[in-house]
């Protein structure tokens, strides 16, 4: 598969993202229009014949090689970063390792389907990243409590969980958003001089269908802005730990 391809995925996966965060839209407006984005984050539950391993895949294909990896232990998630050699966005893929969490906890989460494989065609792989069927809302609940990121993915499946705005001066870019009436996160991940300095609007909220009808608003996805010096192209852990939070509820 070409660039072309590439470029493609990124573009259906990046128009329904927008349709659905507000202030991704907002970033974009006050952007002229445009922007550099420095990578799309996707979430997963690790288990057999998914997790990374089965997100990755399709990315391999277009091109995308795997280029780090980072443990969370006190969010029982690992995590891979994928580079391209044509310079397109980075992927950031992670995901939770369920074997980690109580016996109640992975019964819950079983509700969640398995994920078929990854199509290669580009607009059906699109349409992959998709919501998984209506969950219980109890059961969301009641995994919130030892898992916000397993409920969120109850919620959302193998929807995209966040794109990000590359920029040279993330201060900036962070009293522009909030003039701009946009929910911040209070503090920048990375200390000025950092090779990675990161921050993030709050999730947008989206409705999710309930089994047994009914819907409940659900902390979807967030805009992130990270700001990142010419010799970097990792990720430093606390600070993507500390950004896996904002999909917490309120």
């Amino acid at each position: 598969m070409t660039t072309a391809h590439a470029t493609r995925l990124l573009d259906l996966l990046w128009e329904r993202y927008a349709s659905e965060v507000p202030y991704a839209r907002t970033f974009v407006q006050l952007s002229g229009g445009s922007f550099r984005n420095d990578h799309v984050a996707l979430r997963s539950l690790a288990r057999p014949g998914g997790g990374i391993s089965l997100f990755a895949k399709p990315f391999e294909r277009l091109g995308w090689k795997a280029a780090g990896a980072y443990t969370f232990p006190d969010a029982h998630l690992s995590a891979i970063y994928m580079s391209h050699p044509a310079g397109l966005p980075r992927v950031f893929i992670s995901e939770l390792k369920q074997e980690e969490l109580s016996p109640r906890a992975r019964e819950l989460l079983a509700a969640l389907p398995e994920d078929p494989p990854a199509p290669d065609d580009v607009d059906a792989l699109a349409a992959w990243f998709t919501s998984p069927p209506p969950p219980d809302e109890a059961a969301l609940l009641e995994l919130e409590k030892e898992s916000q990121y397993g409920a969120w993915l109850l919620a959302f499946g193998r929807k995209v969980n966040h794109f990000t705005g590359s920029v040279d001066d993330v201060e900036a870019w962070q009293r522009r958003m909030r003039e701009a009436g946009v929910p911040m996160k209070a503090d920048i991940e990375g200390a000025p001089g950092t090779s990675l300095r990161q921050t993030a609007t709050h999730a947008a909220p989206l409705p999710v269908t309930l089994r047994g009808g009914g819907t409940r608003a659900w902390p979807y996805a967030y805009f992130e802005i990270a700001q990142r010096t010419p010799d970097f192209d990792g990720f430093l852990g606390p600070q993507a730990r500390a950004l896996f939070d904002m999909t917490k509820r309120g």
